[in-house]
């Protein structure tokens, strides 16, 4: 990618998770670590999305992962209560989580770098060459990440304005659940804007929080911090799939009784329609499950979504584990009534199908509100090439830069590479609510 600056052309890095590649015992670079430290800075100040997320995979689990791998982490097993006093020893059940590595990267001419990074200049070093890269590879990093986890929601809010509804019932949709911590709320700055048109005064100042995000902060309203989000996703239901279809294997006990149906990730599309990516479905009767083993009255939501799998696209869905009321089967994080399941059944498979929440040839914006720390965000490395230089460049935040310098013997120039390796993941997608709200 290219940037024109003044007469030179200049080519483009990108910079979060990054790996830069220089060549032979050119070192002019790695020598000037202060400079990379201002571009890992601002690119962590970029990703508004991903501050706050925590590392949740094992370590153990990334060590040797290369793009495309899958890791796993696995989601805690609350146990179940019981009455009286006498106890019930269950087994432990905590169910898979899976994602998988990922990678944003930029690369330059050593040289044009060399011409920026050496300068006493700082200020000219991040005009020029530094904050246009650092920007870009924040901004597609970040938009990767929000178009796959913006839609992995256990529950979703269809609203037809951006008013203080929105944010009020979007937050409360979480707190019906008993979610603990502290929640966050992205909306598109004109969805933002529309509502603060109805009265900025109502937003309440937190200067902590104001430092972290800046700009983008409104202030805290409905039980949420309300932050600013550009790039996030648009849905556009024209020629929408109304009736996909999701299916599992029955279960019952020695005593016939049902207890619920194996856990569920994929959606069938109809034969006659178009599975949108992001589009929300329900199924009558289906209600959330806590992961206190509480059984609600909010309606379980439906979202596929896109997962990048080693730059191959797979239409998913959060794992949805389905129970009958009063069994817990499988550490269950949905609901519905046995007589639906047996209802839904031919032989040992179970066939449900869905109805959509959006209406037809409309456009939605897309929203969220989520705890805070439910946004796994980690890091891995991957081999350098042979002969190259490497260099790791952190922040104090969760952002670390991987630096490295080759050569290109083919072409007889020197390289700097940046790469920025991620592997990010909601794990409990009952801490997400996603919204939408029509627009055209």
């Amino acid at each position: 990618m290219t940037l024109s600056v003044g007469a030179r052309t200049i080519n483009r890095i990108p910079t979060p998770f990054a790996h830069v590649l220089c060549a032979e015992d050119n070192l002019m670079a790695f020598a000037n670590s202060k400079k990379l430290k201002l571009i890992a800075a601002l690119v962590g100040d970029e990703m508004n999305y991903i501050k706050g997320a925590k590392s949740q995979f094992p370590q153990a689990e990334l060590k040797g992962k290369k793009y495309g791998m899958k890791v796993t982490g696995y989601l805690a097993d609350p146990g179940t209560v019981h009455d009286g006093i006498v106890a019930n020893p269950d087994s432990v059940n905590e169910p898979e989580i899976n994602a998988y590595m990922n990678n944003k990267n930029s690369s330059v001419e050593l040289d044009l770098w060399d011409e920026f990074v050496n300068t006493e200049d700082g200020e000219k070093f991040m005009e020029e060459i530094g904050a246009l890269r650092a920007k870009n590879l924040a901004i597609n990093t970040q938009k990767a990440v929000m178009d796959e986890n913006m839609f992995a929601s256990a529950q979703a809010l269809v609203v037809t304005s951006a008013d203080f509804k929105l944010l009020t019932k979007s937050a409360k949709a979480l707190n019906e659940l008993g979610v603990a911590g502290k929640k966050l709320s992205f909306q598109s700055p004109t969805i933002m804007g529309d509502i603060a048109e109805g009265g900025l005064a109502k937003f309440i100042p937190n200067e902590k929080m104001t430092k972290i995000y800046e700009d983008a902060y409104l202030g805290k309203y409905g039980g949420a911090e309300q932050i600013e989000l550009a790039n996030v996703p648009v849905i556009n239901t024209t020629n929408m799939d109304a009736a996909p279809t999701i299916s599992g294997t029955i279960v019952k006990d020695a005593n016939n009784n049902v207890l619920g149906v194996t856990a569920i990730s994929a959606i069938t599309p109809a034969t006659s329609g178009k599975l949108l990516a992001g589009m929300p479905y329900k199924l009558s009767g289906l209600k959330v499950r806590t992961a206190a083993g509480i059984e609600t009255e909010q309606d379980y939501v439906v979202i596929p979504h896109m997962e990048n799998r080693g730059g191959t696209s797979v239409l998913v869905i959060p794992e949805l584990r389905i129970a009958a009321p009063g069994t817990g089967y499988n550490n269950a994080n949905a609901v519905i009534a046995a007589a639906a399941i047996s209802a839904a059944a031919s032989g040992t498979t179970v066939t449900f199908t869905l109805t959509p929440m959006l209406t037809a040839s409309k456009q939605y914006v897309v929203g969220q509100v989520r705890t805070e720390s439910c946004l796994s965000f980690d890091q891995y490395r991957f081999n350098s090439l042979p002969g190259s230089e490497v260099k790791d460049v952190g922040t104090d935040g969760n952002i670390t830069l991987k630096v490295m310098e080759f050569g290109d013997g083919k072409n007889g120039v020197k390289l700097l590479r940046i790469d920025l390796p991620f592997c990010a993941k909601i794990f409990d997608h009952r801490e997400s609510v996603t919204t939408y709200t029509l627009v055209s």
